[in-house]
């Protein structure tokens, strides 16, 4: 699984640590919303008139570098909105993340420019980038495990006090209460709606239950609600 999966977990980190109101702007409700369906070109219009309009808001510059980073295959632009977004938050919890994905849009980046036969970067340049990618995997690794961990204690804290029976391994019980369940690396809704109701065909209620157009809409970390079966 690509790193990059991670940029939506880090602005949802993000969202709790800054300015709160800039994620109720319409500009960017449009922009996540265009985001979520898939449609990269609408959300780069609604983020940059929102960089234009509020240049100063950290969250927004981050919303924007990371489109262009994991959406539109353009780490020139991603190398200029992350390092917009540094020195606009220089105190921000997530600036050791941040400043790895300069270096990995910045790797990127030189790769474009050696395919185009562009003078190669010196060797020992490429070995520092190299190995500063595999520490950055490292920290993202544990990144994931961390918010992961975060996520699954908030439902358990918000679960009902009632226990709910496990299903049984050979057959699945079907869902008689609202469950929830928190996305894993090769997840599809047939598969979750395998596990809890015993049929991939009822996969179409998870996604209405949580407001999916398709499976492109799933995230690794990402916490589903899995309402009773039909």
């Amino acid at each position: 699984m690509r790193a990059m999966v991670l940029l939506p977990l880090l602005l949802l980190f993000v969202a709790g640590c800054g300015d709160g109101d800039i994620r109720r702007d319409p500009l960017m409700v449009q922009g996540d919303r265009s985001r979520r369906e898939g449609d990269a070109e609408a959300a780069e219009r609604f983020y940059r008139r929102l960089v234009e309009r509020r240049p100063d808001a950290p969250e927004a510059n981050l919303a924007l570098a990371t489109l262009y980073d994991e959406a539109l295959a353009d780490p020139a632009a991603a190398l200029y909105f992350y390092r917009r977004y540094l020195a606009l938050a220089p105190d921000s919890s997530d600036r050791q993340t941040v400043e790895g994905y300069c270096r990995m849009a910045r790797a990127k980046l030189l790769r474009e420019l050696s395919r185009e036969e562009l003078p190669s970067p010196p060797a020992d340049e490429l070995e520092r980038l190299t190995q500063e990618n595999a520490a950055l995997r490292r920290q993202i690794g544990f990144l994931k495990r961390y918010i992961m961990d975060r996520q699954k204690a908030q439902v358990r804290s918000a679960a009902p006090a009632a226990p709910v029976a496990p299903p049984s391994p050979a057959r699945p019980q079907p869902v008689e209460t609202e469950q929830f369940y928190t996305v894993r690396a090769g997840d599809t809704p047939g598969g979750i709606a395998r596990r809890f109701y015993g049929s991939a065909s009822k996969y179409r209620l998870i996604l209405e239950a949580n407001q999916l157009n398709s499976a492109t809409g799933l995230r690794v970390g990402q916490t589903l609600r899995i309402p009773p079966a039909q």
